[in-house]
């Protein structure tokens, strides 16, 4: 009894002498320690990182359901998992949107997951190659969807334009537990990170709920100007005329909030006989009659033929070099745009495991050069600028 009772005398000492170091201990940090202001500071600071990590809000978004969607916790600060969307229908799509997905690969550093929308006999197509991919590049994941048309009268938008090319206008509707996202069309290449495309949604404000490039910076030369028989975006005031609409940002929370789907269907019926370009016509019919709800960002980020066929009419491309190419009209396979064919031959020969100088830029280089008597190719630069820049950087890393 005595020998139990010596025992808890003893572990009570040494209790007390643990608590007395520990308020020495804290006495001492208090004293020669950051200042209050400091430590209220650096509180505020950590409080505000944790508001702006949670308010992702760029997007006005319920955090809650899909904070999980946008981060990745593999890096070591929070960064957006970009989600990329394309649309496939018909086997001659297949490989080039391979060829952009590849491009997105290739230049972007951030984890991304990819939305493939295709029929049944072409999913096995992407999930060979996709999965191969992984192994090599793994920084994204994907999901295969089939083409679905949840509204009345799947044919008429089936067919409308080109094969499925309407399924981007019911994005929203498809994806709904995805807050914000980047569509293009198959016939496009990134030339840089799809990060810096994705920080335009910081610039947008509470409104607006998608982004889009200019049609025709040459008021003269624009399609909708001279031919369009429907509403379109920038006919009263804005500087250019049109939005082309083959890279798109899409806030699709803000997008369902704002009945996006309704008032599409609304305008296919009253457009339908007027429209010539489908998905896009009713695009910019939307925003003709709600031009706050659109940002409108640079040209480089779409550069077409038509920016450089006949004239250089894209001044942030000739500054900065192009972001992303896009091959309208198939210009990546015609002979009448050389230049556009040049670099998607060589972006498709490229494998991974491969040099960028050596096996990328070069080969570019060496097709643009045979180019040089056309309009476009004289302004071969501007199509190497940004991987020319990123090999720079590469090599001083």
């Amino acid at each position: 009894m005595k020998f139990r009772t010596r025992v808890v005398g003893v572990t009570v000492l040494l209790i007390l002498v643990v608590i007395i170091l520990a308020l020495g201990l804290l006495s001492v940090v208090m004293r020669f320690g950051p200042s209050r202001e400091t430590r209220n500071r650096a509180m505020f600071d950590q409080t505000s990182a944790f508001k702006k990590i949670n308010a992702f809000s760029i997007f006005g978004m319920d955090q809650r359901k899909d904070r999980g969607q946008l981060v990745s916790k593999q890096h070591s600060f929070f960064r957006p998992v970009i989600q990329l969307a394309v649309v496939i229908c018909g086997d001659d799509r297949v490989n080039e949107s391979l060829n952009m997905l590849k491009s997105a690969i290739i230049y972007t550093n951030t984890s991304m997951h990819f939305h493939i929308f295709t029929d049944p006999p072409l999913m096995t197509n992407f999930i060979t190659v996709l999965d191969h991919w992984k192994s090599m590049a793994d920084k994204f994941t994907y999901t295969i969807h089939e083409v679905t048309f949840l509204q009345e009268g799947e044919k008429k938008w089936r067919s409308l334009f080109k094969p499925c090319a309407a399924q981007r206008l019911f994005l929203p509707t498809l994806l709904h537990d995805v807050d914000a996202l980047l569509y293009v069309d198959t016939d496009t290449l990134f030339f840089r990170p799809l990060e810096d495309l994705w920080n335009f949604f910081d610039l947008m404000n509470s409104s607006q709920i998608a982004a889009l490039t200019p049609e025709a910076e040459d008021l003269s030369i624009g399609w909708y100007s001279r031919f369009a028989r429907h509403p379109y975006y920038g006919k009263f005031d804005a500087p250019f005329i049109g939005v082309n609409s083959g890279v798109m940002l899409m806030n699709l929370t803000r997008m369902r909030d704002f009945n996006w789907n309704g008032h599409i269907n609304d305008y296919f019926t009253k457009y339908r006989l007027n429209i010539t370009w489908g998905d896009q016509d009713l695009i910019n019919i939307f925003f003709s009659f709600y031009p706050e709800k659109l940002y409108v960002y640079p040209c480089e980020w779409n550069f077409r033929p038509d920016h450089c066929m006949y004239r250089m009419l894209c001044q942030s491309a000739q500054d900065n070099g192009v972001s992303v190419v896009h091959g309208i009209r198939r210009s990546f396979h015609e002979k009448k745009h050389p230049t556009f064919s040049a670099v998607y031959h060589a972006m498709e020969a490229f494998q991974f495991g491969q040099d960028l100088e050596k096996d990328l830029l070069l080969p570019m280089l060496a097709g643009l050069i045979n180019q040089s008597h056309s309009s476009c190719g004289k302004l071969a630069h501007v199509f190497t600028k940004r991987l020319e820049a990123r090999i720079k950087n590469m090599k001083h890393l």
